[in-house]
């Protein structure tokens, strides 16, 4: 069965070579020409490698990698820039990449690369799904160890939490991110502006300071001037897609969800 790798690149030559590459190595490639694009793919369907360019336009490859990464199936992600530095692969690397090559790289490096993330991804599928098999059965065995003699297994559904939708001002926060209106017409968010959403939702009126939301939205543990940094991109955007009015930002502390003044 061919490795199934995400091809995430704007340029429509680079695109068309990489993919040619890879195609002709034994993977099977699907194309995006777009952030937005691989954001919908990476939600529809299930692969082994992303391999994303870094600056691209309104999504760029980090928001990518942090939607791959949210995936159930969790793909290895490769990111490709020409414009590297040290501190922007310690970062990638923080957060969830598996590598970071600069542009140009020659077709070995590449394919080299390739075939580690693949084996990677292979052996952490293998472990999760170890790990999700010895949990499974130790909380069944744990439930017939507390369970009375002769009593029904309890409802699986009442475990189950419903998600209440939360209104600030115009702006309504659904229980998905394509559930999100301003005034009631819909609002196109990405994951990460999603779920930054429903953590300054979660206090309004509140401010959270950087490094709680990045705990919240990124599951990373940095400090307030890291933390500030990988905000501030999906912040702007944010505030572009509704009114800067809404996002409080208390410099040098955090930001805040606000119902705006009439």
């Amino acid at each position: 069965m061919k490795q199934h790798i995400l091809l995430v690149e704007d340029d429509t030559k680079a695109r068309s070579m990489l993919a040619y590459l890879l195609q002709h190595s034994g993977y099977h490639v699907t194309q995006a020409a777009s952030g937005e694009t691989a954001l919908d793919l990476l939600e529809r369907e299930q692969f082994t490698i992303v391999l994303t360019d870094i600056v691209m336009g309104d999504v760029d490859g980090i928001e990518v990698l942090h939607t791959a990464r949210l995936q159930s199936y969790r793909p290895a992600v490769i990111l490709l820039t020409g414009h590297g530095t040290l501190e922007s692969c310690q970062a990638a690397l923080r957060a969830g990449a598996y590598d970071y090559l600069l542009k140009p790289c020659t077709d070995d490096e590449l394919l080299a690369c390739v075939a580690r993330a693949v084996e990677h991804q292979q052996t952490e599928q293998r472990l999760r799904e170890a790990a999700s098999l010895i949990t499974t059965l130790y909380q069944a065995d744990t439930e017939r160890i507390k369970r009375p003699a002769g009593s029904a297994s309890g409802d699986a559904s009442a475990t189950r939490k419903v998600s209440t939708p939360l209104q600030i001002g115009a702006l309504r926060i659904g229980a998905s991110r394509k559930d999100v209106t301003l005034d009631g017409c819909p609002v196109h968010v990405t994951p990460i502006e999603y779920t930054l959403l429903c953590c300054l939702a979660e206090t309004p009126g509140s401010i959270r300071t950087y490094s709680d939301i990045v705990r919240y939205t990124h599951g990373l543990e940095t400090d307030e001037a890291e933390a500030q940094i990988l905000l501030r991109v999906h912040i702007s955007n944010l505030r572009k897609k509704l009114s800067p009015a809404y996002i409080v930002n208390n410099r040098g502390t955090g930001y805040m969800l606000v119902e705006p003044n009439p």
